[in-house]
C-alpha cells in the first residue's frame, strides 16, 4: 500500500515507517527534518521510502502527493508553556492541513490521528493538551465524514509515556522516572516499536473500529497534580 506518515525522522514516526516497510509498502515521509531513513543500511526494503522535508503548519509547503491509501498523522510538538500557538499550529491547524490535502479520495483506506492520553486528561501543559484534544475532536468529523464518503477507517491512538530519544533526559533522572512509574501500573513505558505495532494494525489490518481515541498509556492516572515531564 501507499502510506504517508509525518514526522518521520525520528521517534515513533520513524519507528512506524520503518515497520510499513517492513511490511513491504511504499512509505512517504514528511518531516522538517531531513530524512533519516534512504540512507540507512539497516534499514529493509528503504528503496521503498521517499522523503519530503516541510512544515506541516505551513499548508503551501505540503508536496503534490497522490492516491494515499493509509496517513499516518504522527508529527507533533510539545512547548513547554500552558499558552504556546507553536502548539496548534502544528499539532492542530497542520494535521487538519495534511488530512485535508491527502485523506479525502477515492484510494484512502484508512487514516491515523497520534493523539495524547493528555487529550483524555487535560495533563500536562495546557497548550498541548488542547491541541491534542482538538486531534480528538476532528478525527471523529474526519471518521464520519470518510465512512460516508469512502467506507475507510479514522481513529486516534491516545499515547501515554514511549521511550523516545526526546524523553531521554526523563527516563535518566532516577527522581522523576520514579514519580512516573508511581502513577503507571504497568510499571514502564511503551517503546516507540510497540507505538508503531498499534498504529500499523490499527491501519492495515483494522477494518471496522472507527471513530474511536484509544487510550494506549500503560493504565496512567491520577497524575492531575503531577506534571513531571
Amino acid at each position: 500500500m501507499k502510506v504517508l506518515i509525518t514526522g518521520t525522522s525520528r521517534g515513533i514516526g520513524r519507528a512506524c515507517a520503518l515497520k510499513f516497510l517492513a511490511e513491504k509498502n511504499e512509505v512517504i515521509g514528511l518531516d522538517v527534518c531531513p530524512d533519516s531513513i534512504s540512507g540507512d543500511s539497516s534499514v529493509k526494503n528503504a528503496e521503498c521510502y521517499k522523503h519530503f522535508v516541510c512544515d506541516i503548519s505551513k499548508e503551501n509547503s505540503l508536496p503534490e502527493i497522490n492516491g494515499v491509501e493509509i496517513l499516518v498523522n504522527n508529527a507533533g510538538i510539545q512547548t513547554a508553556s500552558n499558552f504556546s500557538l507553536d502548539d496548534i499550529k502544528v499539532n492542530l491547524i497542520g494535521t487538519i492541513a495534511v488530512t485535508e490535502k491527502y485523506a479525502f479520495q477515492k484510494k484512502i483506506k484508512s487514516v491515523l490521528f497520534n493523539a495524547s492520553v493528555s487529550a483524555l486528561t487535560g495533563n500536562e501543559f495546557a497548550s498541548y493538551a488542547a491541541s491534542k484534544a482538538g486531534v480528538v475532536g476532528y478525527m471523529k468529523n474526519c471518521a464520519i465524514r470518510l465512512a460516508k464518503e469512502y467506507r475507510a477507517t479514522c481513529n486516534a491512538l491516545c499515547f501515554g509515556g514511549i521511550l523516545t530519544e526526546l524523553n531521554e533526559p526523563v527516563v535518566q533522572n532516577k527522581s522523576l522516572w520514579k514519580k512516573i512509574l508511581d502513577v503507571t501500573p504497568l510499571k514502564r513505558w511503551a517503546t516507540a516499536e510497540e507505538a508503531a505495532d498499534w498504529i500499523y494494525f490499527m491501519t492495515a489490518i483494522n477494518k471496522f473500529c472507527t471513530g474511536q481515541a484509544i487510550d494506549v498509556s500503560g493504565g496512567e492516572r491520577n497524575c492531575a497534580d503531577l506534571f513531571v515531564w
